[in-house]
């Protein structure tokens, strides 16, 4: 059952339903308009002959702020990925669904490929999947509406929500737009059963075995923030591509209580 725009008020007054920062006015009858924010990866990948989803994407990203005055020329062809200004948050018993707005697929604006469900358990900005299919360009603007979300009831609350421990939630509590994990999906071999290579897959399970059931559940950005590190080389430890340096321990240790960071095992010249 979709909620009605009295559903969706009294969800988000009881916290249940999170759309942060709200307006009133954005809610339609059985949605709630969002708005494009900050920035967008436009994508620049014109010298990769092949895209295979089983490995770390080579993509090539050009980061553009946005600005209300000053837009981006969205070209035709082009892609991107955008990210909405509004933080949403589900609860366990409604699933959320993402759309465009009418009014700008006639001007032949795609805000999503395929990616319009939102799980229940979802903490964090949506990810836009923006692409012009019309032959001239058209200008995204800081703070448009460009895209609503309406929410269903489950038949029951989901045993397991977005983030959960074992599900491998890949983009829980992103505040910017994520290129593609979906490499993640893959252990050692892939469905013909032949090795696939991996940047340094599993090169961190404590501490992703850790992560996923902290209390961080499964939110980079403030698992980050907690330890003073960039979010993308927070992302390249959890998801194992990279080892994290000796320099880095102590605040490792200090947020994870793993004993495999332990500054005591550290030479003093090292510390």
């Amino acid at each position: 059952m979709v909620l009605s725009d009295r559903d969706i008020r009294r969800q988000i007054a009881q916290r249940r339903i999170v759309v942060e920062p709200f307006d009133d006015e954005a809610v339609q009858p059985a949605s709630v308009d969002l708005r494009l924010g900050s920035p967008l990866l436009v994508e620049e990948t014109a010298r990769l002959a092949l895209i295979d989803p089983r490995q770390q994407s080579d993509m090539q990203w050009r980061t553009v702020e946005l600005d209300e005055s000053v837009p981006y020329a969205l070209k035709p062809g082009e892609f991107a990925l955008g990210i909405t200004a509004e933080n949403i948050e589900i609860p366990d018993d409604i699933v959320g669904r993402l759309d465009g707005k009418s009014s700008l697929g006639r001007l032949g604006l795609v805000v999503h490929s395929t990616a319009g469900f939102v799980d229940p358990g979802w903490k964090g900005r949506l990810t836009l999947e923006l692409s012009n299919l019309s032959s001239i360009p058209i200008n995204l603007y800081l703070g448009m509406k460009s895209s609503q979300i309406s929410f269903v009831w489950l038949s029951s609350p989901a045993e397991r929500p977005y983030g959960s421990a074992g599900l491998n939630s890949k983009y829980q509590g992103q505040m910017g737009p994520v290129p593609s994990r979906f490499h993640l999906n893959y252990g050692q071999s892939g469905a013909d059963g032949r090795a696939i290579r991996h940047r340094g897959h599993d090169a961190n399970p404590s501490l992703r075995a850790w992560f996923h059931t902290s209390a961080f559940e499964g939110n980079i950005a403030g698992f980050a923030e907690a330890l003073g590190v960039n979010q993308r080389t927070v992302e390249e430890w959890v998801y194992g591509r990279a080892r994290p340096s000796r320099r880095q321990w102590a605040a490792l240790h200090r947020v994870t209580g793993l004993a495999e960071y332990s500054t005591g095992l550290l030479l003093p010249e090292e510390v």
